[in-house]
């Protein structure tokens, strides 16, 4: 019986940390107020719940940037996705952002420009 306990013991532990391992991510969506290639950053004015501010998110080395596009060849549909460098990023762009939380960062792998004004 007391071999029971402490498997579900053990079992609800591991569920318990799997839950805060996947709430550590989350997308982030923004108007982009300002981009630095030097330090790969890139900072966005968030609403979320009534309230605005800004987040810096720090890309990862070898992190990409993306927008997508209408395909251009002949007989080919739909959208492409078409790689951008981090410069090409301009401030009043939205963009969404997977990210991850190291440390007091939020940190990304992949930049998604939704909409470029």
């Amino acid at each position: 019986m007391m071999m029971v306990r402490i498997l579900g013991a053990v079992v609800t532990g591991a569920v318990m940390l799997a839950a805060v391992v996947v709430a550590d991510e989350a997308p982030i969506s923004g108007t982009v107020k300002a981009v630095d290639p030097a330090k790969q950053t890139v900072t966005l004015e968030v609403t979320s719940k009534g309230k605005t501010r800004q987040v810096v998110v720090y890309l990862k080395p070898g992190a990409r940037v993306v927008k997508f596009v209408r395909a251009a060849e002949p007989g080919k549909t739909g959208f492409v996705e078409q790689q951008l460098a981090l410069t090409d990023v301009k401030a009043g762009w939205i963009v969404s952002v997977e990210t991850k939380h190291e440390g007091d960062r939020e940190v990304a792998e992949l930049v998604k420009v939704v909409l470029e004004r």
